[in-house]
């Protein structure tokens, strides 16, 4: 938990037309998005029939997930995946935010959702816990931590941030994820007032907003999202360097793979890293 290209491929269901589906799945988007944010309480919570793939996420998280409130649609690395998942499947995708990234987990462990495609990190001790509530997938993603500042902020990690330069600053991080344990365990300890020092966010984007008001120092969170955010049109964020974790990345079932998906994911990214639609796919969102 890198830039964003083209819009995503179009998955064409069996026995569904294209425009009818496209269609569809805008519908089904902007609904499950909004309850996400607590305003489409008539779909959120109401687990869709087996011909349904239901997909939890939690965006912002570029280039992995994000909405793109132009189409209507859900859209990045993970999403586009999460289409060819739910082709092979041979079900049509349906995708539901969840603005709380720890309500996500909790969600696919009690069997809320029959997928996450959320940038999960399936290593370290983050995913030695998350493995006793879900089952995963084959890894598909390698990731390490970003620092992002604000652009005219001329702090810079010397090389690879270590946890003594960042302890002097206040720290933004999300709720949850390995960003937080990360700081957690290795800088609040170096800390004069971790618990002021470190503030902790629900949304991603309300982390970044306050970084670019100036309320935080930092913000630790993945590489790949801190690469986003600070190259976006306007950007007024830098990368002020990383942190190397080797987080491995994979897609959440329920624990147990109660409908036998993991096998079908893990055969969708055999397939796609052998014909190169993995590297089409990673060109067009990292750039």
């Amino acid at each position: 938990m890198a830039q964003g290209g083209g819009p995503p491929l179009e998955a064409v269901r069996g026995g569904v037309g294209k425009t009818v589906f496209a269609v569809a799945v805008i519908v089904v988007a902007i609904v499950a998005f909004l309850a996400g944010l607590g305003l489409g309480n008539v779909i959120y919570g109401v687990k869709p029939p087996k011909q349904f793939l239901l997909v939890g996420t939690n965006v912002p998280f570029p280039p992995f997930e994000d909405f793109n409130t132009t189409s209507g649609e859900f859209e990045g690395f993970d999403i586009e995946i999460a289409r060819l998942i739910a082709q092979e499947a041979g079900r049509t995708l349906v995708i539901r935010q969840f603005a709380d990234f720890q309500a996500l987990l909790t969600a696919v462990g009690q069997g809320g959702v029959d997928m996450a495609a959320s940038a999960i990190t399936m290593s370290g001790t983050s995913g030695a816990a998350r493995n006793a509530t879900m089952d995963f997938s084959n890894p598909y993603y390698n990731a390490n931590q970003g620092v992002l500042a604000q652009a005219s902020d001329p702090f810079t990690c010397s090389g690879e941030c270590a946890p003594s330069e960042l302890a002097p600053l206040t720290i933004g991080v999300q709720l949850g994820t390995t960003s937080e344990a990360w700081v957690d365990d290795n800088v609040a300890p170096l800390m004069a007032n971790p618990s002021t020092q470190i503030v902790r966010f629900t949304l991603v984007d309300t982390e970044i907003a306050a970084l670019k008001q100036g309320a935080l120092d930092v913000v630790v969170i993945d590489l790949g999202p801190a690469e986003s955010f600070a190259g976006g049109t306007g950007s007024n964020l830098k990368v002020a360097g990383e942190i190397t974790t080797n987080e491995l990345y994979g897609f959440a079932v329920p624990n147990g793979d109660p409908d036998g998906l993991v096998a079908i994911i893990n055969r969708v990214l055999a397939r796609i890293i052998a014909d190169g639609t993995y590297d089409q796919l990673i060109q067009t969102w990292f750039g």
